[in-house]
């Protein structure tokens, strides 16, 4: 999806940052420079200049932890993320004052110097006002308090590189006496970064009608600390409810021994839109949930986009908690063998449950992404009209591409219209199911595979083994779920959940890993195979229920994310210009001060 991605661009861009150690050494080096600069412009004796050194040092890392306490409830100002942003303040201040150096060097004139290094230390603050007015606090104004901490800090320790005093108060009144226009220059500069955050904090997008910045904080707190709260408060203002079907299938012996109870879970809620947020971790949540009540499951992507993403935390809390009340709606010990079709690009495998049809759709090999909702309802449609009393549609979700186009759906539909004429009428017969899970069996699995790991479910009917497996994974890299199938027997499909658990994050071309970027054919197809004999140990006679929950939920609709994702680019946009307007002011306003002082 482009606004996933376009997320996905701007977390590597904010969040590639160096690793502590890297950021300590930078961080006290361009801050050090800073110092070392005066040293050189001093006749201090070697002593007092090793003394102002340490005493500096000690002061910006002072300044560093007194910023943590500040920014304490704000768990993404890490000491490492204070230390980086540190760095190009520090290195713009340590840059001007060696202009100053060199220009006294020519002209001989210590104003010069003087000059540069408080436009320095102007530049210094303006540039810390956009980072934290735009970060870390609701209010400019906090925002720029709290930028002047570290480099008035520093500021101080200068004069006594210099004189070996502290607080020079007569030098310098005496300098801003003789040269009070060029001094006051360097105010223009915060003035102006203060300006530009209040005119970053009008734009916005058309739906999410509050400050960007707001937004852009709360992106931050969601995605780098994982506190969501902010975000999706503001999500569930705008979001709209839709009537969200979840259906599972239970197995269970002819006792229904609690034990040796299976299920397979579709819920039509689609994983997103990126974790935390909403449902994006939504197939573990309910891995998870069915765990907690004695049901080994294997939960499966039902056909939804974006359109059906859950607004919150709070939303899927309410939504598990409702999953609690699902409805039998069908029930018994028969099912059909299963079927397969193919036409064009688009391939049905499907079986009967009873009165309930169970269809994979899939375009592998081909790519794909998520089928329009157009599709289930076309399909359903069709199995009410052959005689089914409904059917449960699974999304295989399973080779990567872009949306299917209107050809493709069209084909999907005819072959799942074909595959339930051929159900409805096949005769059923008992059947033995088998389940097996990599989290039960404590199977280690690559960065490409989500929390809720791999499973099976294995069905005998008729004497002939039928497997199905589904991956926590946002798709499947193109030709990798064929070439897994290719080295394994006996299995339908490979499906993923589409889980979002770490779309958008991954610092490839498309935002996420799909399944297969990680993980070798070799190794996946070891696991399944490893799935499939502790399945078929696990495999018992077995009856079904179909049940059903039906309820409205607020939803994240992708007019939003798109909205989300629009108004951070034109945060950006802004951001650019107005950089490069500002940029080009200030170089104005050091000429000007130079020219005065000269």
């Amino acid at each position: 999806m482009e606004s996933t991605f376009k997320l996905q661009r701007k977390f590597r861009l904010l969040f590639t940052l160096p690793s502590f150690f890297v950021s300590l050494v930078i961080a006290s080096a361009t801050s050090l420079s800073i110092i070392l600069i005066q040293g050189i412009f001093s006749n201090a004796i070697m002593s007092q200049r090793y003394e102002a050194t340490a005493i500096f040092f000690v002061a910006f890392l002072f300044s560093i932890i007194l910023e943590r306490l500040i920014l304490l409830r704000h768990a993404f100002a890490s000491v490492r993320r204070l230390l980086a942003m540190s760095i190009v303040p520090n290195t713009s201040w340590a840059i001007l004052s060696a202009f100053g150096l060199y220009q006294y060097s020519i002209s001989q004139e210590p104003q010069i110097f003087y000059l540069m290094v408080i436009m320095g230390l102007s530049t210094a603050i303006s540039i810390r006002i956009i980072i934290l007015g735009s970060v870390f606090f609701n209010r400019i104004s906090v925002g720029t308090l709290v930028s002047f901490i570290q480099p008035m800090l520093l500021f101080a320790i200068i004069p006594f590189a210099q004189t070996g005093v502290l607080f020079p108060i007569e030098q310098f009144s005496l300098l801003l006496t003789e040269e009070a226009l060029a001094f006051s220059l360097t105010m223009v500069i915060p003035i102006i970064c203060v300006g530009y955050l209040i005119l970053l904090s009008k734009t916005g997008g058309r739906i999410i009608k509050n400050s960007p910045l707001v937004i852009f904080q709360g992106f931050l707190q969601a995605w780098v600390a994982e506190r969501p709260k902010v975000i999706e408060e503001l999500i569930e203002t705008f979001s709209l409810e839709k009537e969200i079907v979840t259906s599972v299938i239970e197995f269970s012996d002819e006792k229904d021994t609690p034990t040796k109870r299976r299920a397979i879970i579709v819920p039509e809620v689609h994983p997103g839109p990126f974790y935390p947020i909403g449902s994006s971790n939504l197939p573990f949540e309910l891995w998870r949930w069915s765990d907690k009540n004695n049901l080994k499951s294997l939960v499966f992507h039902g056909i939804s986009g974006h359109e059906h993403n859950l607004a919150s935390k709070a939303v899927v809390d309410t939504y598990l908690t409702e999953m609690n009340n699902l409805q039998s709606i069908s029930d018994g010990s028969t099912c059909t063998e299963p079927k397969s079709r193919s036409i064009g690009r688009a391939t049905v495998s499907g079986l009967a449950f009873g009165d309930y049809a169970m269809l994979i759709l899939t375009l592998a090999p081909y790519g794909m992404e998520d089928f329009p909702i157009f599709v289930r309802e076309e399909i359903n449609k069709a199995a009410e009209s052959i005689g089914f009393n409904g059917s449960i549609l699974i999304d295989a979700h399973n080779s990567i591409g872009v949306t299917p186009v209107r050809e493709d759906c069209e084909d999907i539909i005819q072959a799942a219209k074909d595959i339930l004429r051929k159900i409805r009428f096949n005769t059923q017969m008992t059947f033995k199911m088998g389940y097996s899970h990599s989290n039960r069996l404590g199977i280690k699995l690559k960065e490409d595979v989500g929390p809720a790991g791999i499973g099976m479910v294995l069905f005998e009917i008729n004497n002939k083994m039928h497997g199905i497996v589904s991956v926590d994974a946002n798709n499947v890299a193109l030709g990798f779920r064929d070439e897994v199938l290719s080295e394994i027997d006996d299995v339908i499909d490979i499906c993923t959940t589409d889980t979002h658990f770490n779309a958008a994050k991954v610092m490839n071309s498309i935002g996420y890993t799909p399944f297969g970027g990680e993980s070798s054919v070799k190794e996946i197809s070891k696991v399944i195979k490893t799935l499939r004999i502790e399945a078929e140990k696990s495999m018992i006679k077995s009856n079904f229920v179909v049940k059903r929950n039906k309820n409205s939920y607020k939803v994240f609709g992708a007019a939003l994310l798109d909205d989300y994702s629009v108004g951070l680019d034109r945060l950006f946009n802004i951001a650019k210009i107005g950089g490069v307007s500002t940029f080009l002011v200030i170089l104005a306003v050091y000429a000007l001060g130079i020219t005065l002082v000269k």
